[in-house]
C-alpha cells in the first residue's frame, strides 16, 4: 500500500522517492516498462471514460493542459491535436502515479514468507488517495443517500441507495471501526496537504469496500461498479467512528 514516507505526512520522503525510481528503471528493460505502463494507461483510459470524462472538473484540467502544451510547443493551429495531447498527458498522469503506488508501495508493506508466490500478483488500481477525513456528511436526495467523504483536497461522493442498509455501506463499516478500534492506537500526526489544491468531486455508486491495516491506521479501499479499488481512504478508528455516527445519525433521523 502507501510508502511509509507518505504515510508520515509526505515530510521526508522524496529523495528516497526519487532514488527508488532510479533503481527501479534502471532494473526494467524497455520491453517491461512498455508493457506495464501500456496496462496501467489502459485501466487509467477506462477509468477516464467511466468516471470523469462528464464531470466539469475533467475539462477544467483539460483546457489547463492544453495551456501548458502551447506553452511547450508553441501555439499549435490544431485544435484537435492540442485536445488530444492534453488528455493523453492527463491519462499517462494517472497511468504513472498508479504504475509507482503499485511498484513502491509493496516494498513499504511487511511480508510474511507465505506471501512470496503473491510477489507478481497484480495490484490493484487505485487512482485516488482520501487521507484522514476531516469533512463527513450525509446528503438525502431524491434518489437516496450519498455519503460525503473529504479531506480538503479531494471529495468522494458514495451512493448508498435509499438507505444505508440497502448496499451494506452500514454493516461494512462499523466493522473497518471495529477492527481500526481492536488493532490501531489514536496518533497525532495529520496528513500534510499544505502544498495540495483541491481536485476533483468523485462520486461512486458504493458496491463494496475492503479493509487493508496500515499500521498506525487503517486504509478502506472503495469499488467501483465494475469492481475496480479507485478510491483509498486512510481513516483513523475516530474517522470510520465519525462516519458511523452520520450514517446511523441518518437512519435515525430519516430526513436532513
Amino acid at each position: 500500500m502507501s510508502a511509509p514516507d507518505e504515510r508520515h505526512g509526505h515530510s521526508s520522503g522524496e529523495e528516497k522517492l526519487f532514488d527508488d525510481i532510479r533503481e527501479f528503471l534502471t532494473e526494467q528493460s524497455a520491453d517491461r516498462i512498455y508493457e506495464d505502463l501500456s496496462e496501467a494507461y489502459a485501466f487509467a483510459s477506462q477509468f477516464v471514460d467511466r468516471e470523469l470524462r462528464d464531470i466539469d472538473e475533467f475539462g477544467r484540467m483539460l483546457r489547463a493542459l492544453e495551456k501548458l502544451v502551447d506553452d511547450i510547443f508553441g501555439a499549435t493551429e490544431d485544435p484537435a491535436k492540442r485536445a488530444k495531447m492534453a488528455e493523453i498527458l492527463y491519462i499517462y498522469g494517472l497511468a504513472h502515479y498508479s504504475l509507482m503506488q503499485q511498484v513502491f508501495g509493496s516494498s513499504s508493506d511487511a511480508k510474511s514468507d507465505d506471501d512470496d508466490d503473491d510477489d507478481e500478483t497484480s495490484r490493484p488500481l487505485v487512482i485516488y488517495d482520501v487521507w484522514f477525513p476531516s469533512d463527513i456528511a450525509i446528503e438525502r436526495a431524491q434518489d437516496g443517500l450519498y455519503l460525503h467523504i473529504s479531506d480538503g483536497r479531494i471529495d468522494i461522493s458514495l451512493y448508498l441507495g435509499e438507505s444505508t442498509h440497502e448496499r451494506g455501506a452500514l454493516v461494512d463499516l462499523v466493522d473497518h471501526w471495529e477492527y481500526a478500534t481492536a488493532n490501531t492506537g489514536p496518533i497525532d500526526r495529520e496528513a500534510d496537504l499544505t502544498d495540495s489544491v483541491p481536485l476533483l468531486t468523485i462520486e461512486l455508486d458504493y458496491s463494496g469496500s475492503e479493509l487493508v491495516d496500515a499500521h498506525d491506521h487503517v486504509d478502506i479501499l472503495f469499488f467501483d461498479d465494475e469492481g475496480e479499488p479507485v478510491v483509498r481512504m486512510h481513516a483513523r478508528a475516530t474517522d470510520l467512528r465519525a462516519i458511523v455516527d452520520e450514517l446511523q445519525s441518518s437512519e435515525r433521523g430519516g430526513s436532513l
